[in-house]
């Protein structure tokens, strides 16, 4: 089945030209009106002009008659991308009653006629809008029209993910889209800020510049193989895009969410691409990316085809406890798949181990062995779909159940080929296998079909002779053979197969000894006993070796009293043995115990030494090894004790004789090596006064088990905080021996920093305060409490400064200084000197008094003045600076005023005939403003008091 999006005709015509088309129909239209027809009915008629392109008159009156049919695409307009369309379209409409004077043709004479235009706005792309635009009421005609409004085509629409192109339900074996349809194009596509790039998530070089996006959704059934086809310029309309494509999920389903990339194809040899994506989940939205990659002039814009095809291929058990059952293989006969099987989802959970390869997308299927316990199993590759490089392995459940322990029968995988036919022998007639299905390396998922054939039987027969020796046995399978005879035996080995030994067996006669003894040894242990051997019976022509290693049939040095076994071997390895205790004339055997001396250089050792067998008594003689010491006596009865005391360390020699033997032994009296105790290691104080002083001792010889004591307490052989002195110390071993040493620790001289305040704080509460320190020795370190760490300080505030200085030895010492300022701020007083006269004047004068540390004082007065008077003032604000010679400043503000202006309120007496002609006054009634007492003047020059 298969499923396609069309789009009309024309947009694929306007394809390589134009993304979208927009289009106006005109539908329905109802027009009236109040004028009259002279000669007739009236005629009620309307005509719309779209975007100033002209009227169309409407209704037409018979079909084929005058004017125009509805319903009328009356405008269409192409768009390269949805970028450049308009925000709307302007419409006009306008009713009239035709009243033409002669109706010959098709005649508009418009009268009562009314007008009204709007402007609509456009749909999206893709999409459309119906509108109605009506004539205000009242009017002499009136009416409304109906139209539709759309926007044809893409144009760039998909540019995002929430704007995919929908390509609709995907289910089992069904195909979405055409790739042989030039169908779509990102001609109009941009990167838009948030929108993903496969390359933030490691997809190689595919950077998305002018992507598009596109959507579908799996059903409940979907199989496990989708193909994603996109094809360049599959219409050959000369627009070819070299394609990259990505497969994305949305995480929730939301096209604004995070959407996690799948799968990526980005061909250098071709500019289709094509995506075969394994395992898809059912009811999941799926976003597909489209774009150009850079291989050749405008090769990133173009136009291609797209489709998705679910190959409906159904996917094999990946648990063993999951195996697809084949079934019984029947006699001659096979068992198979109905269909094609894929390992698209399948992992390697829970796989047994298989020595030909290593597994990692393993699907299982179950059989029943045939009679013949022989198969063949073929697995085929199905390449029409998606190869796979077949690899098998087959199993036997040693408990019967899944779960359990899995023997591994045979595996096979054949790198140079995709198919594989393994063949199986030896199984249990009629017990399940499991059969594991694999990928190798290279084609790791695919599609296979999978059969399991009788291989007939080929029970094999094996004919044995062997010869084994006496007391021996021969064992076929649970069979065991120990007389000579011929026995037929049938076998089941460890993997079922059948097989038949014939045997004829052999057994030897025993091996029979003759020994005699010639000679006995002169004295027990003594190495001079002589005896001869023979032997008969197994295949004859026997070797001999006796206890000591010699071999033959006679031996010359057997040892008196100790307990020899001879053993004759014949031609085919069959062995025999027999023992005796050889006899031998009694020798003296002495015994001895010798001292070990508890310190080197002792002399309280002793020797005790006794002697049994031979003829007592007996006579000895003793001496140390340069003879300085010796002594000699009898020993009256065997096993009598010898006590030789006061020895020093040596060797001594004694020999002890009867009238028949005589022996001679060595014995030595030990004494341990000389304990010494070497000074090591000593570590002098780090700095004058500290006590991290060190030392350590090596003591040697003696008997170990060391004890050390120090003269300052410590009780090993290491010693720390040590204070500058003499010391020693004491080891004594596990005998009470005893050594001692001495040693001593040192200290540098003493390091001492001295602060110094370099600069004190210029101006009260400042901070430009500067501090050093001094030392008497090699300093490389210098921390101040302000923070500071070089051999200097600046920028300080007044107050107390610590310094830790490190010398180069790593001691350290620590210093204080104060840093001083003045006792107070400098500031500045201003008083008023001399105040304005009159509103406006500017003979005003103010005074700066200064206080505080420091002289001279310099004056910097808002209005240019130098001096601590500022003169001719006018009111206003005004301000001064006061500086030290240490450039300390203060500031301060004064506001000078003025009086206000003079004002007087009149009134005047006029003059009339009862004053006469002097009787006119002029009155001050109020006078207020200036500065009081005021005086008067009628002509300006002379002035008096009211």
């Amino acid at each position: 089945m298969k499923r396609l999006l069309f789009l009309s005709l024309l947009f694929q015509a306007l394809l390589s030209t134009a993304q979208v088309e927009v289009r106006l129909t005109v539908e329905s239209g109802v027009t009236a009106t109040d004028c009259t027809d002279f000669l007739s009915a009236p005629e009620p008629m309307w005509e719309v002009n779209v975007e100033g392109e002209g009227w169309f008159a409407y209704p037409q009156e018979t079909p084929g008659g005058c004017f125009t049919a509805l319903p009328n695409l009356q405008y269409t307009a192409s768009y390269a991308c949805a970028a450049d369309l308009p925000a709307q379209l302007e419409v006009c409409f306008r009713a009239f009653e035709n009243d033409p004077i002669l109706p010959i043709g098709c005649p508009i004479v418009r009268s009562c006629l009314e007008q009204v235009c709007g402007n609509f706005d456009l749909p999206a792309p893709g999409q459309s809008l119906s509108y109605t635009l009506a004539l205000p009421a009242g009017g002499s005609s009136t009416g409304e029209i109906n139209f539709t409004i759309e926007a044809v085509g893409l144009g760039g629409a998909n540019d995002e993910p929430c704007t995919a192109v929908d390509l609709g339900l995907l289910a089992v074996n069904d195909t979405l889209g055409d790739a042989g349809q030039g169908l779509y194009s990102n001609r109009c596509a941009t990167f838009s800020p948030g929108e993903p790039n496969p390359v933030d998530q490691n997809a190689g070089g595919f950077d998305n510049e002018y992507g598009v996006w596109f959507e579908f959704t799996t059903g409940s059934d979907i199989g496990s193989l989708l193909l994603i086809r996109a094809q360049s310029d599959p219409e050959s309309v000369g627009d070819s895009l070299d394609i990259q494509i990505a497969l994305y999920e949305a995480a929730g389903g939301a096209c604004d969410g995070n959407l996690n990339l799948l799968i990526w194809e980005f061909p250098f040899n071709t500019y289709d691409a094509f995506i075969n994506y394994p395992c898809p989940q059912p009811n999941t939205t799926y976003y597909i990316l489209v774009d150009g990659a850079f291989s050749a002039p405008d090769s990133e814009r173009g136009a291609f085809g797209l489709e998705v095809i679910n190959v409906g291929t159904e996917e094999a058990p990946d648990e063993r406890c999951d195996a697809l059952m084949l079934g019984a293989v029947p006699e001659g006969g096979s068992v198979g798949l109905p269909g094609p099987l894929g390992n698209f989802c399948a992992t390697n959970t829970g796989d047994p181990f298989s020595p030909s390869f290593v597994t990692q997308s393993s699907v299982w299927f179950q059989f029943i062995a045939p009679p013949s316990g022989h198969v063949i199993i073929d697995a085929v590759s199905v390449r029409e779909i998606d190869s796979i490089g077949i690899q098998l392995a087959l199993y036997r459940p040693i408990t019967g159940s899944c779960a359990g322990f899995f023997q591994h029968i045979v595996s096979q995988y054949t790198f140079e080929d995709l198919d594989e036919s393994m063949e199986a022998t030896c199984l249990y007639p009629g017990e399940p296998y499991y059969l594991m299905v694999d990928g190798d390396g290279a084609a790791n998922r695919g599609t296979f079909t999978l059969t399991v054939s009788d291989a007939g039987d080929i029970t094999p027969v094996t004919n044995l002779s062997p010869t084994i020796c006496f007391g021996d046995s021969f064992s076929v399978g649970n069979s065991v053979y120990t007389e000579t005879g011929t026995y037929s035996d049938t076998l089941q080995v460890f993997r079922g197969c059948d097989s038949i030994i014939n045997t004829s067996l052999t057994v030897l006669e025993p091996i029979v000894f003759q020994l005699d003894q010639t000679q006995p040894a002169i004295g027990e242990g003594n190495a001079n006993g002589i005896a001869t051997v023979s032997a008969a019976g197994g295949t004859g022509n026997f070797s001999f070796e006796w206890c000591d290693g010699i071999t033959g049939p006679s031996n010359t040095m057997l040892v008196g009293g100790a307990l020899c076994c001879v053993t004759a071997t014949d031609t085919l390895g069959c062995t025999a043995d027999t023992c005796f205790t050889v006899e031998f004339i009694t020798d003296i055997i002495p015994s001895f115990i010798a001292d070990t001396l508890a310190c080197f250089g002792d002399e309280d050792g002793q020797i005790v030494f006794s002697a049994i067998n031979g003829q007592p008594p007996y006579t000895y003689t003793w001496r140390n090894e340069d003879d300085s010491i010796n002594g000699n006596g009898t020993i009256a009865d065997a096993g009598e004790e010898v006590v030789l005391p006061d020895l020093p360390a040596g060797m001594y020699t004694i020999a002890i004789m009867d009238m028949f033997f005589d022996t001679t032994f060595t014995v030595e009296v030990l004494q341990p090596e000389l304990l010494t105790l070497q000074v090591t290691q000593t570590g002098d104080a780090s700095c004058f006064g500290f006590c991290d002083g060190n030392a350590a001792v090596l003591a040697g010889g003696g008997v170990g088990g060391y004890q050390y004591l120090w003269s300052q307490g410590a009780t090993a052989d290491t010693a720390g905080a040590l204070c500058a002195g003499g010391y020693s110390v004491t080891v004594t071993d596990a005998n009470g021996c005893r050594q001692s040493a001495s040693l001593s620790i040192s200290e540098p001289a003493e390091f001492i920093a001295t602060a110094l305040q370099v600069q004190e704080v210029s101006c009260f509460e400042g901070s430009d305060g500067a501090v050093t320190v001094e030392t008497n020795g090699s300093p490389v370190a210098f921390q101040w409490s302000s923070g500071d760490d070089t051999q200097s300080a600046g920028g300080l505030p007044a107050g107390s400064y610590t310094v830790l200085v490190t010398n180069a030895d790593g001691c350290q010492d620590e210093a204080e200084v104060a840093v001083t300022q003045p006792p107070g701020p400098v500031s500045v007083e201003v008083v008023l000197d001399k105040p304005v006269s009159c509103t406006g004047d500017t003979d005003g004068a103010l005074l700066a008094i200064p206080s505080g540390p420091g002289e001279p004082f310099s004056y910097e007065w808002s209005n240019g003045a130098a001096g601590e008077t500022a003169a001719g003032l006018g009111a206003g604000p005004y301000s001064v600076v006061l500086t030290n010679e240490k450039g300390c400043q203060a500031t301060t503000e004064y506001i000078l005023g003025e009086p206000d202006l003079i004002q007087a309120e009149l009134s005047t007496s006029d003059i009339n005939c009862a004053t006469g002609e002097n009787g006119g006054a002029i009155s001050v009634d109020t006078t207020f403003g200036g500065t009081p007492p005021y005086l008067y003047s009628l002509d300006g020059a002379i002035f008096e008091q009211a």
